[in-house]
């Protein structure tokens, strides 16, 4: 009597263990995560993206008017690597849960919220949020399945986090303030670099800023750079900065120097490789000094 029992209580508890073993199985709505890095910002998005399949989706399957998780299953999280201004809100760097309130007419509400972890918007708590912010959303003549994320018209310091299911569009303007970012970059940089090294990292800040347009701090990161040793690369540097800011007489004199000091050094590979594009662009800027 007593092994029956205890057969039977090991069959019990064995058929437990199978109805709680979970299966895998394909799931409805699957994850799905993107990242992008924007400037010097990485953006990385967890959702998980149910399909229309032949339903009503605004106002119906996601009503107005309320929050919604803006996915499926666990709230969508957005995560930050950087501080960030979205919508013109101040946003720390981070990782929060992601909501939107849908209005039938008129900007819906985007909500960035300090709880990350969570499921749905069924535990949502308003006093968590770390912004609230208004934004815009277009109607498509196409109608996407799945609902997805995507960053779009991306510049070095900006972009837009894109919402799109159904025919709804949604989008999040976020910003960096990337030039503090590399000035904060460049500081890091020289000190760390070993002291052969510094002039490197001062002939690269140059490149940076004059091809952003910010010629005065290109100019001045390249003569620091030439102070700490001068070399084709940095005296080159110099000479594309000159040439932008159309001091052509200037940018000809520091390209030469350039080329002298390369052809002088053995084994200067920048010299080696950007010899022939000096001497054209010195072509170039010798007939536009004529003018």
């Amino acid at each position: 009597m007593k092994s029956l029992m205890t057969f039977g209580l090991c069959f019990l508890l064995g058929g437990a263990s199978l109805i709680a073993q979970q299966l895998e199985l394909p799931q409805k709505s699957p994850k799905s995560e993107v990242s992008y890095v924007v400037g010097l910002t990485k953006v990385t998005i967890n959702y998980s993206s149910p399909a229309v399949n032949d339903r009503e989706v605004w106002g119906k399957l996601v009503p107005y008017d309320e929050v919604w998780r803006a996915g499926a299953n666990e709230a969508t999280t957005v995560e930050f690597s950087t501080d960030v201004k979205v919508e013109g809100e101040n946003l720390a760097a981070g990782k929060y849960a992601f909501f939107l309130i849908p209005r039938k007419e008129g900007k819906w509400t985007a909500i960035f919220n300090k709880i990350a972890d969570q499921w749905g918007a069924y535990n949502y708590d308003e006093g968590k949020d770390a912004i609230r912010v208004k934004i815009e959303t277009k109607t498509a003549e196409t109608s996407e399945e799945r609902l997805n994320y995507t960053i779009v018209d991306q510049e070095i310091d900006r972009g837009y986090i894109r919402l799109g299911w159904e025919k709804q569009r949604a989008y999040i303007l976020f910003r960096a303030d990337v030039m503090a970012q590399v000035a904060n970059n460049v500081n890091k940089s020289f000190e760390a670099a070993k002291e052969e090294d510094k002039w490197s990292v001062y002939a690269q800040a140059s490149d940076f800023y004059a091809d952003h347009g910010e010629l005065l701090k290109a100019l001045d990161y390249a003569e620091k750079s030439i102070k700490l040793g001068e070399n084709s690369r940095n005296l080159w540097a110099k000479a594309k900065v000159e040439a932008k800011m159309e001091k052509y007489k200037d940018a000809i004199k520091s390209a030469k120097k350039a080329l002298d000091v390369g052809a002088k050094a053995e084994g200067d590979r920048f010299y080696n490789n950007y010899k022939q594009q000096m001497n054209d662009r010195i072509a170039e800027w010798e007939a536009l000094a004529k003018r």
